[in-house]
C-alpha cells in the first residue's frame, strides 16, 4: 500500500508522527474539525513532512484514542481506526466521518 493511495481517498488528513497521550487536545482538535466538516483522516506514525516513521504498538494506539475521545468528546464522532503496513511500518489511519 502507498501513502499517496491512502491520502488520495480523503477530503481532508493531517499527519501525527506518534500519539501524543499527555496532550490529546493536540489531535483531538483535529478529529473535531473533521467531524464539523467534510470528514478526514489523521494518520499516526507519519511525520509532518508525509514520511513514514511507523508505530512500535498500533494496538496500544488504538485503545488510546478510544478512551480519550470517550473522555473528552461529546457527542461522540463517529471514526474508524484503519491500520496499515506501508513498507513494513505501521501506522494507523483514524478515518473521521462528516457528522449530521
Amino acid at each position: 500500500m502507498e501513502l499517496k493511495t491512502l491520502i488520495a481517498e480523503c477530503t481532508a488528513y493531517d499527519f501525527k508522527v506518534m500519539l501524543e497521550d499527555k496532550r490529546p487536545k493536540s489531535w483531538l482538535k483535529s478529529v473535531s474539525a473533521f467531524t464539523n466538516g467534510l470528514g478526514g483522516s489523521l494518520f499516526f506514525g507519519i511525520d509532518n513532512d508525509g514520511i513514514v516513521k511507523g508505530l512500535d504498538d498500533v494496538q496500544h494506539v488504538c485503545e488510546a484514542i478510544s478512551s480519550k475521545i470517550r473522555d473528552y468528546m461529546d457527542p461522540l464522532p463517529e471514526v474508524e481506526m484503519i491500520p496499515h503496513d506501508i513498507d513494513g511500518l505501521h501506522i494507523l489511519q483514524l478515518k473521521v466521518n462528516a457528522g449530521h
